[in-house]
């Protein structure tokens, strides 16, 4: 991670609001070409970089930072697939919420990987994995951690405009898909549906749809599976630990912000109303 660039040029996506579109008045711009439906932690920033310079603009959760008001359409989602809260998306609905990418990766997407496929039968899907013990490690400090810390969880209910939406999606999936309600089970059940989610997607994936991409491996296999021209640059590596932790400390910082902000909306006018009148009597 460069230290010579500002924190905006090092994350655009937590600087940056897109004009928002209910989805439901959304359609498909660009045809899905890619499902990457590889676990967190298995190199999935580096795969979003290397899709988005390939010409394929690809879903990563980084997206949703700029995107927030989509948080209650993915939990919508998660609530019908997990939940039996509503009607699970039909190719409609997917295409509404993610019509303008040619590449999915990263969480929420990937908890619906039977359900892409079978909307996508088009789209190739890439699968990365890592040896399970140096993943656990990553995914436990890098996820589990941070999303479970008492600073996390309280920003999560007091910030209604940017953190909150992001952890309420959040702890959907952790509690849906990965099946845990704390952060011990979460712990305890990941290695087991690591293995789980890898062989499901080999399982529901046609042989010829399907790579197992090594991360490494540069871009020659990517490309060729893809029909692409291998860049004249070279493959992006990002989201190292460091970076992931400055990620996470703006967005709590933020989110403090916001529940300050959020305070003084609250007292602001109470102080004005008593103001004069403590003036006048002290």
């Amino acid at each position: 991670m460069s230290r010579t660039l500002s924190k905006q040029a090092r994350h655009p996506e937590l600087f940056t609001e897109l004009p928002y579109v209910e989805p439901a008045k959304r359609e498909r711009k660009v045809k899905m070409e890619v499902l990457c439906l590889s676990y967190m932690r298995t190199g999935t920033a580096s795969m979003y970089a290397a899709l988005n310079i390939l010409s394929l603009p690809c879903f990563h959760s980084f997206c949703l930072f700029s995107r927030v008001r989509d948080c209650p359409t993915w939990s919508t989602a998660l609530d019908a697939k997990f939940f039996n809260r509503g009607t699970p998306f039909t190719r409609k609905q997917w295409d509404q919420l993610l019509g303008e990418y040619a590449a999915i990766t990263d969480v929420p997407a990937t908890c619906f990987a039977e359900d892409l496929i079978a909307a996508y039968p088009d789209a190739k899907v890439i699968l990365m994995e890592r040896d399970i013990d140096s993943w656990f490690k990553s995914f436990d400090t890098a996820i589990i951690v941070p999303m479970w810390a008492r600073w996390t969880q309280f920003i999560g209910k007091v910030d209604p405009w940017f953190v909150g939406p992001l952890h309420d999606m959040h702890m959907r999936w952790v509690r849906g898909w990965l099946g845990s309600h704390d952060e011990e089970e979460m712990r305890r059940k990941a290695k087991a549906h690591y293995k789980e989610h890898n062989a499901l997607v080999r399982r529901v994936t046609p042989k010829e749809r399907l790579l197992e991409y090594k991360m490494g491996s540069g871009w020659e296999p990517l490309c060729t599976f893809l029909g692409k021209p291998i860049p004249d640059v070279e493959f992006p590596r990002v989201n190292e630990a460091a970076a992931l932790q400055e990620k996470i400390s703006i967005i709590l910082q933020r989110g403090a912000v916001n529940f300050l902000y959020g305070i003084m909306l609250v007292v602001g006018p109470v102080l004005l109303a008593v103001g004069p009148w403590v003036v006048k009597y002290r």
